[in-house]
Order: structure tokens, then C-alpha cells, then sequence
């Protein structure tokens, strides 16, 4: 076992305590990459965890390392290695699959108990200093991308949605002359979080009229960025959802990130178009706790039918969607740079990382912490 140690934040669930480690330099396999971390996001799911510790631990490990979206350089491989090397910048992927998955689709491992997921559920995050990690959890980014390399795992959670929509919407492969000759679908997005956000900036790319629905006033950190993608913005707690409806609002593609029971099936799912899909990108918080809604379960069900409406769920992602990502990241930064770079709104060393979790939300979307 290697002698050196690292510094690695850390959090234990059963008595909630926080804080910075000394943990044994990771051991090499002949199949491995060692990747020192430059920096670590910490999404409000991160955040939940850290301040309400609520999580299964790694085998052996009575404290978990969070932190599941990371950016850092290749510092050594082993001798398998042949795809990477040295001075690489990476992005690791998030989900660690039961090793008997094939073709890299390790979010598609139909077994709960068996999959990890970094810094979130089984297996220990990325808030440390280095890492040893197989290539297929790895995905090389341009160095031109640096700066927004954080944004590639949120907007690899959209690709994979956006993909599956795409690919169930094909067997309506249809035109009927009742439309406008012009017509481009109608999608919307609901959820202001950095996968909500990175959502619409992908969607942006394609002929989709494009629609937000989020809870912050126009002139807010997050609502401001959509002007510059074109998309039409609603604050549904301000704007009646009757109001929206009566105007004769409906969408082709619903991509939900709120993860929000109440606000899908009640205030969302009315907006779905014949022949639509919409897709559940956000698990609810507090599920052990319950959320109870009533809803007309047959005027639901008929509606659905009637109307050959689709809902699936989506989360996580594969190397394929990571490496999606940074394709269209590329030229997300040629058009939106500024914005991109404006989405890391806070920047801390891991001594301090406390003052992440004194954040206002109303003044973060993605803060990170810096390990060089």
C-alpha cells in the first residue's frame, strides 16, 4: 500500500461530521489512470448531502467523499493504459456500474444495489486530491474548455434525455397538413438548477421553439441567461399556469429537472401536446418521507392515451452522453461563452469549503472548489 497521503473532504452520515482528511495516496492498477484533481463542483445535491447526511457509505468506510462532478489532468497510467496520457484534461463519469454491464452504458445498470454513484451513494466522490480510475470512466476535454469543463457532466444528463426523446419521437415520423408549414416543435424545460440550465442551452442548438419554466423573477442570475438563447421565460409562481393554458400553450418535448411530484403532475403534464414526451430528469427529494398528490387518475390515464403521450425517467449518464457533451460544449462556448463561464458564480479553496454551504441559492448556480 502506498505510504504518501492526500487531503480529501470528507463526511461521515452517522454522526454528521465534516471534514478535511488525510487518506492514503490511491494505489495504481496496471488498468488505471491517476488524475490529479484541479476542481470540484458542488451541485445543491452535494450540498444535501454534506449538510444532511442521509447516504450509504463505501464498503469498509464509515464516511463518504463527495463531490460527482470533477475536472483534472493526468498525472500517470498504468501499463494497460493506451488511450490516455500524461497532461490529458478529463472529466470522470459519475456512475460505476456492476462490472457485468456492456457497450459503457453504466446508467443503464438495472441493479440499484450494485451500482455506484461518486461522492453520492456507494463509492467515494472526487473532492480529494487524486484519483486512480479506469479509462471507461473517463472522458478526455480540449483545453480551450477548461474553464467550463464542470458544465460537461450536467449537460451530459441532457444529452442522454434529449437522445432518448429524439429516438421514442421517431415512430411518429409523420406530417400532417394542418400544421404550419414552418412548424418547429414546442419544448419545454422546467428547472433552473445547472442540468435544468444546461438543458436549455442544448436544446438551443436545434429548430425547437424553446420555453422555460422556473420560480425566479426575470431579472434574476439565472432567468437573465435565457434571453441570450432566445428561449421565452415564465415564472410560474408569479404567472397563472390557467393563464398559460387559456393562451393555448403546449409542447412536443417536456423536460422536467424540478424533481417535483406536485408541480409534474399538476402543473406540468397539462401541458403536454398530442404525440408528446416528457421526460423526468430529477428524483424527488425526502422519497423515504412520502409526497402525496391527488390527481383525477382516469382523466390522466385517458388523456395519455388519447393522446399517445409518452413519460419515461432519465438520470445519470454514459460515456457516450459525456462525450456528446463535449462535442456540443465546443460550440456552446463559441456562442454562449460569457454565460457558460458565468455559471461557476463561486470559486473556493477546500480549507474553506464551509463558505459553499453558507451560499444563498438565490446567488449560486454551480460554486466549486479549487484543489491546486
Amino acid at each position: 500500500m502506498n505510504s504518501q497521503t492526500i487531503k480529501a473532504l470528507t463526511v461521515t452520515p452517522s454522526t454528521g461530521e465534516l471534514a478535511i482528511r488525510d487518506i492514503p495516496m490511491p494505489d495504481l492498477e496496471a488498468d488505471e489512470i491517476m488524475v490529479r484533481i484541479t476542481r470540484v463542483g458542488l451541485t445543491r445535491r452535494d450540498r444535501l448531502i454534506l449538510q444532511n447526511p442521509d447516504t450509504v457509505t463505501p464498503d469498509g468506510s464509515d464516511y463518504l467523499i463527495p463531490g460527482h462532478i470533477a475536472i483534472g489532468r493526468i498525472v500517470e497510467k498504468g501499463p494497460l493504459v493506451r488511450e490516455f496520457d500524461p497532461g490529458d484534461l478529463v472529466v470522470p463519469t459519475i456512475r460505476r456500474d456492476c462490472q457485468k454491464c456492456i457497450d459503457l452504458r453504466s446508467d443503464l445498470c438495472p441493479h440499484p444495489d450494485r451500482y455506484k454513484d461518486s461522492g453520492l451513494m456507494r463509492t467515494h466522490g472526487f473532492a480529494r486530491e487524486f484519483i486512480a480510475v479506469k479509462g471507461r470512466y473517463l472522458v478526455k476535454i480540449p483545453e480551450d474548455l477548461e474553464e467550463v469543463a464542470l458544465l460537461v457532466a450536467p449537460l451530459s444528463v441532457a444529452e442522454k434525455a434529449h437522445s432518448e426523446a429524439v429516438e421514442i419521437l421517431q415512430r411518429y415520423n409523420f406530417f400532417c397538413y394542418h400544421a404550419d408549414e414552418t412548424f418547429s416543435p414546442h419544448t419545454l424545460v422546467t428547472g433552473m438548477g445547472p442540468v435544468g440550465i444546461m438543458t436549455a442551452f442544448l436544446l438551443s442548438l436545434y429548430n425547437y421553439r424553446l420555453t422555460v419554466f422556473g420560480r425566479r423573477d426575470s431579472d434574476d442570475l439565472r432567468s437573465r441567461l435565457f434571453e441570450s438563447m432566445d428561449a421565452q421565460y415564465f415564472n410560474t409562481a408569479r404567472v397563472p399556469m390557467e393563464r398559460l393554458e387559456n393562451d393555448g400553450y403546449s409542447f412536443n418535448h417536456i423536460f422536467d429537472t424540478t424533481g417535483d411530484p406536485s408541480f409534474i403532475l399538476l402543473r406540468t403534464i397539462p401541458f403536454m401536446a398530442y404525440n408528446s414526451i416528457m421526460v423526468l430528469m430529477a428524483m424527488p427529494e425526502k422519497v423515504s418521507q412520502g409526497s402525496r398528490v391527488e390527481i383525477d387518475a382516469g382523466a390522466l390515464f385517458s388523456r395519455m392515451v388519447a393522446g399517445n403521450q409518452v413519460i419515461i425517467g432519465s438520470i445519470k449518464s454514459g460515456k457516450d452522453a459525456f462525450e456528446s457533451s463535449v462535442k456540443h460544449l465546443i460550440e456552446l462556448n463559441d456562442l454562449f461563452g460569457q454565460e457558460l463561464s458565468s455559471l461557476i458564480t463561486h470559486v473556493y479553496s477546500l480549507e474553506d469549503y464551509q463558505k459553499v454551504l453558507a451560499l444563498d441559492s438565490r446567488e449560486t448556480i454551480l460554486p466549486a472548489i479549487d484543489l491546486t
